[in-house]
């Protein structure tokens, strides 16, 4: 379920949270229109559902974002482009021209996140007068440096009242003085997981060989090398199990393209970008998820969802989703030995498999029911 850490009293945000409200306008402005769809989606689908309008923003929508959201019944709008000119014009031309598509919009509620588009949001809608602004922080980056807690902490003076996805993350922000006192906030599970689309799945069979899977964008951040490392080590002593890894070529700094994972081909399998992934997780005995930083890993929530046991690792988020040696295991992020060792725990005891599946279906049931998120959020945003 959700869990409210903190309400400011007083607040007209939080009080406005609370109360029911006729048809509104809200905008949803993210960084990417598969985040979005993937996302958001859901909570799209569910204030769309109780008759209000919505407008989504994004950089650009390719098509396969597009039409699930057009089938929602929302508007779209592309973010400003970039122009050639120095930072701060680029920024200050950005900020202007979304403040003058929520002027003629007109939104109720603008919801806001992603980095560096959140700010600049949160910028626009200041301008626009919008009535209430909500700021969503997905995660803190991994290794957080004082340039990035500045944009969350600038974000979040400027907006009415946040939403962050696990408790470490603004308890993080206040170690650095870097949470506002006087910004209420809750925290929500990550985007929850549709409990009825990822229903559990019957283990393949135990005696031909154990097979993980690890599905993530490839990125080092991601922890998929340590994925890689762990692999290659077990292979040599244990060479009936499998080990799978999917997930679209990364970007940026700490990006991967398919073709780093080459010298690991002897002993991962890797199966690329999956639109579905219920049949990956379906094929797989034990899910493996060594990320260095998250918000709530949605594809540990998803094969929870199908009742598989989970190997992750010990940093914010990710560790909520582990009650220890009940429905999986918690390693510490960065070490493919310990990382090792974890799996190679369930490949001496693949008895254990079958009751930890069962408890990972039922703490997602317990905790991650995105019907109950999506609830969360609609009263974070005023919905009611």
């Amino acid at each position: 379920m959700a869990t409210k850490l903190k309400e400011t009293a007083g607040s007209p945000g939080m009080a406005a949270a609370g109360k029911a409200t006729a048809s509104r306008r809200i905008a949803i402005v993210g960084p990417s229109s598969a985040s979005l769809r993937r996302l958001r989606g859901s909570l799209i689908g569910a204030i769309a559902a109780k008759r209000h309008s919505v407008m989504c923003f994004a950089p650009e929508f390719a098509d396969a974002d597009a039409k699930p959201l057009d089938a929602l019944g929302v508007e779209r709008r592309t973010l400003p482009k970039r122009a050639p000119e120095f930072q701060f014009f680029r920024e200050r031309r950005f900020v202007v021209s979304l403040a003058e598509e929520f002027t003629a919009w007109r939104p109720h509620v603008v919801l806001a996140y992603g980095g560096e588009t959140a700010l600049k949001t949160v910028k626009a809608a200041r301008k626009a007068r919008i009535e209430r602004i909500v700021a969503l922080v997905n995660e803190l980056p991994a290794g957080s440096n004082a340039a990035t807690l500045k944009i969350v902490s600038r974000t979040l003076e400027l907006a009415d009242s946040a939403v962050f996805h696990n408790g470490d993350d603004p308890k993080t922000l206040a170690r650095f003085g870097r949470l506002p006192g006087d910004v209420p906030f809750v925290v929500v599970p990550g985007a929850g997981v549709d409990l009825a689309r990822h229903r559990v799945q019957p283990l393949p069979p135990l005696g031909e060989g154990l097979v993980f899977l690890m599905i993530a964008r490839l990125d080092t951040a991601k922890g998929v090398l340590d994925y890689c490392a762990a692999a290659k080590a077990l292979k040599a002593r244990a060479p009936s199990a499998r080990f799978r890894l999917a997930g679209p070529p990364g970007s940026g700094v700490t990006g991967l393209a398919a073709s780093a994972l080459e010298p690991h081909r002897d002993s991962v399998e890797y199966l690329g970008p999956l639109e579905d992934v219920r049949p990956a997780l379906g094929a797989c005995h034990v899910y493996v998820y060594p990320s260095h930083a998250e918000g709530m890993p949605r594809s540990v929530l998803e094969a929870m969802a199908a009742g598989r046991p989970i190997i992750t690792t010990n940093v914010a988020g990710c560790r909520d989703t582990v009650d220890e040696r009940v429905n999986g295991c918690l390693v510490p992020p960065g070490d493919p030995e310990a990382l090792a060792a974890a799996m190679e725990s369930f490949l001496k005891r693949p008895d254990l498999i079958p009751p930890i599946a069962r408890a990972s279906r039922a703490k997602a049931e317990r905790r991650f029911d995105e019907r109950a998120v999506n609830a969360a959020l609609m009263e974070a945003l005023g919905l009611g």
